[in-house]
């Protein structure tokens, strides 16, 4: 039915149709009886319980960061089956973005392009959507809150934009991760180099160890090259992260030839899997054995998410799957 359905949708364009399904699911989860609708075309949910960073989740499977952006729809990805979603981009203020358009489709590779720049209402009016979640109570998985900065912001200053989001949204997110990665932020996988990241992944354990001490992870770029992913692994060791996700949009357009024509912005989706294998591999070796692995990148079928799991990933993130396959996206994953 979705298949169906899906090439109407992708007559519109990609951020009028995300749009429209955002607003869509919002109505939705307002009601108990939108909610039951959402479960019902989810299908029965996939128990595979999973323990990750002290936490408890139903399954492996979660939303990644980019989808729900400013916390819209947090309780319906919560009934459509997925046992966590990643709010974010949060940014200190709020910013519109890079200008349109700045969201491609490629369906013969099951893959987007983005140049988003990170969109969002900033971290006020999230943290009063996650107030507002919490107190009614309505929220039964875990939600991670990823962190970045304003694209105003200039880097050599990035830590305070971080450290402002992490302390003023601290008691309403589960886990915390520390974006460093977009490849549509100028300037910001800079801090991805040890040397910038030591010290900004040290203030936020130095504000997370005087409070609560919540899971806190970074994330990084599949264009690393391999000795950075070592480096960075073993930074996230001597540091006691939480863990790390890995990873995030690319920049090889080769993978998708029709990007090639655009040349901005990161490429999401299966042709990025590959990399993502190698980048389990790699971070998998250097991470203690209580620190967890999100994969993140062109899982798209229940046999990619099996081979992150044999590879040492703790947690599975998708985004550009559940563009493609639609509401039922976590039961045919896990169910497979």
């Amino acid at each position: 039915m979705y298949k169906s359905l899906r090439k109407l949708l992708f007559l519109r364009s990609a951020e009028a149709t995300h749009e429209s399904a955002l607003k869509l699911f919002q109505r939705l989860q307002s009601s108990s009886g939108g909610r039951v609708f959402l479960h019902g075309m989810a299908g029965p949910p996939v128990i595979q319980h999973t323990s990750a960073m002290g936490l408890e989740f139903i399954n492996p499977l979660g939303i990644a960061a980019g989808f729900d952006k400013d916390a819209r729809v947090t309780l319906a990805l919560q009934e459509l089956g997925f046992s966590f979603v990643e709010i974010g981009t949060v940014t200190p203020q709020p910013q519109p973005g890079n200008p349109r358009p700045r969201i491609w489709r490629f369906p013969e590779s099951q893959a987007l392009l983005n140049a988003l720049g990170f969109p969002g209402e900033g971290m006020v009016r999230v943290g009063e959507r996650l107030l507002r979640l919490r107190k009614d109570g309505d929220v039964r998985i875990p939600v991670g809150i990823n962190l970045g900065k304003n694209a105003t912001t200039p880097v050599e200053e990035a830590l305070n934009d971080y450290w402002k989001v992490f302390e003023h949204l601290y008691e309403l997110g589960d886990y915390f991760v520390v974006n460093v990665s977009s490849p549509n932020t100028p300037g910001l996988r800079d801090l991805q180099a040890v040397a910038n990241l030591r010290p900004l992944l040290s203030k936020l354990m130095d504000l997370n160890v005087s409070r609560k001490s919540k899971p806190l992870l970074v994330k990084i770029a599949p264009d690393l090259a391999d000795e950075d992913v070592v480096a960075a692994g073993k930074l996230a060791r001597e540091l006691h992260l939480a863990g790390v996700v890995a990873g995030n949009t690319t920049i090889h357009y080769d993978l998708v030839p029709r990007a090639m024509n655009i040349g901005r912005g990161g490429i999401s989706g299966a042709p990025q899997f590959p990399r993502t294998k190698e980048l389990l591999k790699l971070m998998r070796s250097e991470l203690g054995a209580n620190q967890s692995l999100i994969a993140a990148g062109g899982v798209n079928s229940g046999e990619r998410v099996r081979e992150c799991l044999s590879l040492g990933a703790n947690l599975v993130q998708v985004y550009t799957a559940f563009i493609y396959l639609g509401p039922r996206c976590a039961r045919e994953l896990l169910a497979e």
